[in-house]
């Protein structure tokens, strides 16, 4: 930051911004100094001071035990912002991969019928083979908490992921919400000839098995491509 700019008072503001998150996001600072930092943007106040807060969700201190409590702090923090908090929330989303803490901030915020769009837009982002990593995962597990309708359809192309960690999440929240239409993509998810993980195709088969789902259409390639562990019965469901 050049000097002119600190001249004035938004070039102030901004390097007071930018001097408590560099301490809040660092990984051997004292608690209390990370702390002390968390207070001067939450005192800030403004839009990008509240981004900086959620940025401690991204950040690990070294201390495990402490790290926890501070990011619940921080939540706290944020929740306390009220509509204040939704854009800085919703763009650290979009902008990070650690975003569970975040997501849970935000539902406390917002109306489900609002995050769940929201949420799903972040998921759904391009080609659904793209839908990759730890955070399409953690999106995903909200979901499945979120009990609410139009999300089956927006979980269902998780499963053409190239993840199968994504995969796998896919097929326990497809689980979890027992809606019929995903009878199909699952048991062709479990088919494809390019599925080569065994823990998605095993998931995949305890779902079967507890939804009691029929195999209609694909008891053929459903009895090669099912692990060793379960069989098709006469009845063509899934069992074990």
């Amino acid at each position: 930051m050049g000097i002119k700019e600190l001249l004035t008072s938004e070039g102030r503001l901004k390097f007071r911004i930018q001097r408590s998150t560099k301490t809040l996001l660092h990984r051997y600072a004292q608690h209390e100094a990370r702390m002390e930092a968390a207070d001067k943007l939450r005192d800030i106040g403004t839009p990008e001071a509240i981004y900086s807060l959620a940025r401690r969700f991204s950040a690990t201190s070294e201390n495990l035990g402490t790290d926890q409590e501070e990011k619940k702090a921080i939540q706290g923090v944020l929740v306390g912002f009220a509509d204040d908090a939704v854009e800085p929330l919703e763009r650290y989303i979009k902008n990070y991969d650690k975003i569970t803490w975040a997501i849970d901030a935000l539902k406390r915020l917002v109306a489900t019928d609002k995050l769940i769009p929201f949420l799903l837009e972040v998921l759904n982002e391009g080609d659904p083979v793209h839908i990759r990593g730890e955070k399409a995962t953690q999106i995903v597990s909200a979901l499945e908490r979120l009990n609410q309708p139009g999300i089956v359809a927006g979980v269902i192309p998780c499963l053409k992921s190239a993840d199968d960690t994504v995969r796998f999440a896919a097929v326990e929240c497809l689980e979890a919400y027992a809606d019929e239409s995903a009878r199909e993509p699952l048991l062709e998810t479990l088919v494809n000839p390019d599925e080569d993980s065994a823990r998605v195709k095993i998931r995949i088969g305890e779902a079967l098995v507890k939804l009691e789902w029929e195999v209609k259409g694909y008891r053929k390639k459903v009895e090669s491509a099912l692990p060793d562990s379960f069989r098709v019965t006469s009845k063509g469901r899934i069992t074990r």
